[in-house]
C-alpha cells in the first residue's frame, strides 16, 4: 500500500506545513532532518531529487505558467505525503520507514515517472458544464491512464481506460486515444465499444466519443480544476 493513500488524512495539516515548499533539489550542506540526510547518502536519491525538482520547474512554465497553481499544489501534497515517512509511524500496512532505503527509491522513482511523463501537464481533475468528472492520471514515460464518470450515478456511468495492452496511446503531439473499459477496467464487449479520443489543451479537454459506451454519452469539453488534484480522487483511481 502506498503511502498516499493511507495518509490522506494528514496531508491538510501537513501541507499548511509545507504550504511554502519548493520543488528544488535538497540542498544536502544543510540536511538536518533523517529523511534529507537518507536522501544525501544515496547517489540513486540524489538523482531522483534532481529530476523531480528539474521537472516540476518545467511543468510551472508550461504555457506560459497556465497551470503552475496546479503544478505547485499537486508537488506540495506529494511532498507532504513523502515526508511522513519521517514524522509518521509508517510501519503499519508495509509502508516506507526512513532507514528502507529500497522503499524509499521506489516512493520517488513513481514520483519520477508521473512528473516526467509526457502526459503530466494535461494530467489532473475536469468537469464538464452538465457535471461530468474526467481524471486523467500520467504515467511512465507518455503512458497516462482515464478515468469519466457522472458523481452522481458513478454506479452506472462510469469508464475507465481498459487493463489491455496498448489500451492508452497518443496519435500525434494533439490527440490521446483511450480504449475504454467498465468502471474496473474490464474490457467492454465488442458490440458495446467504447473509445474516447482526447484532444488537450492547457486548461480543458475535448472529448471525441466513438462508440455506444454502454449507451451514455461522455463526450463534451471538460474544464480543468487548478485547485484540485488527483490525490483527493484515490478511490476513483484506483
Amino acid at each position: 500500500m502506498r503511502i498516499a493513500a493511507r495518509l490522506l488524512t494528514a496531508l491538510a495539516l501537513l501541507c499548511a506545513a509545507t504550504g511554502a515548499a519548493k520543488a528544488r533539489g535538497i540542498d544536502c550542506s544543510r540536511a538536518v532532518g533523517k529523511l534529507d540526510r537518507a536522501i544525501c547518502a544515496d547517489p540513486v536519491m540524489l538523482e531522483y531529487d534532481a529530476r523531480i525538482a528539474a521537472a516540476h520547474a518545467t511543468a510551472m512554465r508550461f504555457s506560459n505558467g497556465a497551470i503552475a497553481a496546479y503544478v505547485r499544489l499537486d508537488q506540495q501534497e506529494w511532498l507532504a505525503a513523502f515526508r511522513t515517512i519521517e514524522t509518521l509511524d509508517a510501519t503499519i500496512d508495509g509502508d516506507c520507514i526512513v532507514t528502507d532505503g529500497a522503499c524509499l527509491r521506489a516512493e520517488m522513482r513513481r514520483r519520477v515517472d508521473d512528473i516526467e511523463s509526457g502526459a503530466y501537464v494535461h494530467s489532473g481533475v475536469y468537469r464538464s458544464a452538465g457535471g461530468m468528472k474526467l481524471l486523467l492520471h500520467p504515467g511512465q514515460a507518455n503512458g497516462y491512464r482515464v478515468r469519466v464518470y457522472d458523481p452522481a450515478r458513478a454506479g452506472d456511468v462510469n469508464v475507465v481506460t481498459a487493463q489491455v495492452d496498448r489500451a492508452a496511446l497518443w496519435d500525434g503531439p494533439e490527440f490521446m486515444v483511450s480504449t475504454m473499459g467498465d468502471a474496473n477496467g474490464v474490457p467492454l464487449p465488442v458490440e458495446d465499444g467504447c473509445t474516447l479520443r482526447l484532444m488537450p489543451e492547457p486548461l480543458a479537454i475535448r472529448v471525441f466519443q466513438k462508440g455506444a459506451c454502454g449507451g451514455h454519452i461522455f463526450e463534451g469539453i471538460y474544464r480543468r480544476l487548478l485547485d484540485e488534484t488527483l490525490r483527493g480522487y484515490e478511490l476513483e483511481l484506483h
